[in-house]
């Protein structure tokens, strides 16, 4: 025990209180939490240390019963930063990340009286009412081939072996830059739509739901529609502006954005919607963001004149479902 540093195993007892008091608690809503699982050599591992004699100067971190780490900075962190905490995590590619979690002051965005409405597909990413599609990057797609390539060779190593090691290494490593793509992918479109707009509307989407069909629950979890909307969540609460979520069960593409007019007999293969009442065709995805910014301006209006009326009434939650 003497060989660890104590606040390692203080912070997993505070954890284990947090996981008992959430899993047990009568009030708790969301999904149903399950059994506490023991680590795995081949997932990732972590440990996290608290704000105790965290030192990170000249390149280095200094982490408690270990010492002075050279360690290579992404980002600088403000003189004023309060330090909470440090992590240290190794993934399954053998990578090691130190990551310090400080407290400190975000500036907001400039308001720039724009909103935009987003509808997110396989075929485009995202298709705004503003400019044109973004394409699907598709990264795993892309690199299927060499992952089931690899997967192939390692079936027929002997588990364990030195050989049957390095293939592991390796696939894990080609999964690593599948996930940094994607992540870099979505923190790019995300943060220019955060610095663009002041209302962003977008689609309340049932993804758990979604990848029950097996024919697209590939697809649909290479786009990470979830990762997505959770970036565009806390940058928008950070930077002052305004994510309106739609009902998921409104006819967004099913509705004539012109008129109303609803077409019943849509299906997925319709990718171009035609109106027979006032004769706008127009494409589909477009016609869905058209309509998902309608619903989502009126929302926000409403819940604005709601907050003027109340002003008492105080409200940190900057995502509005409508």
């Amino acid at each position: 025990m003497k060989e660890v540093s104590s606040t390692a195993i203080q912070q997993k007892e505070i954890d284990f209180k947090k996981y008992c008091n959430q899993k047990f608690s009568k009030d708790r809503k969301g999904k149903p939490i399950g059994h506490p699982k023991f680590k795995k050599r081949g997932n990732k591992q972590s440990y996290r240390l608290s704000n105790n004699n965290i030192k990170l100067k000249n390149g280095k971190i200094r982490l408690e019963k270990i010492g002075y780490i050279k360690v290579v900075i992404d980002r600088s962190i403000p003189e004023d930063a309060k330090y909470m905490n440090v992590t240290v995590s190794k993934n399954p590619a053998g990578q090691y990340f130190v990551s310090v979690c400080v407290e400190c002051e975000i500036n907001q965005l400039p308001k720039t009286h724009e909103t935009i409405g987003i509808d997110v597909g396989l075929k485009a990413f995202l298709t705004p009412t503003i400019g044109d599609p973004v394409a699907n990057p598709r990264f795993y797609r892309e690199s299927q081939a060499k992952v089931a390539h690899l997967q192939r060779i390692v079936c027929r190593k002997v588990k364990g072996s030195n050989r049957w090691n390095k293939l592991r290494l390796r696939i894990a490593r080609l999964h690593n830059q599948i996930a940094n793509q994607r992540a870099y992918f979505l923190h790019t479109e995300s943060t220019k739509l955060v610095q663009q707009y002041d209302i962003i509307c977008v689609e309340d989407l049932n993804v758990s739901g979604m990848v029950q069909n097996h024919k697209l629950a590939l697809s649909i979890s290479d786009a990470s529609w979830t990762m997505f909307m959770t970036m565009l969540a806390y940058k928008c609460n950070w930077y002052g502006k305004e994510l309106v979520k739609i009902d998921r069960y409104a006819p967004s593409s099913k509705t004539c954005s012109d008129c109303g007019w609803v077409d019943e007999d849509q299906t997925l293969k319709d990718r171009v919607f035609a109106c027979p009442i006032c004769g706008l065709v127009i494409d589909r995805d477009l016609n869905a963001a058209i309509n998902i910014q309608a619903l989502g301006v009126d929302s926000a209006e409403r819940m604005q004149r709601e907050r003027v009326a109340d002003p008492n009434e105080a409200s940190n939650n900057i995502i509005v479902t409508c």
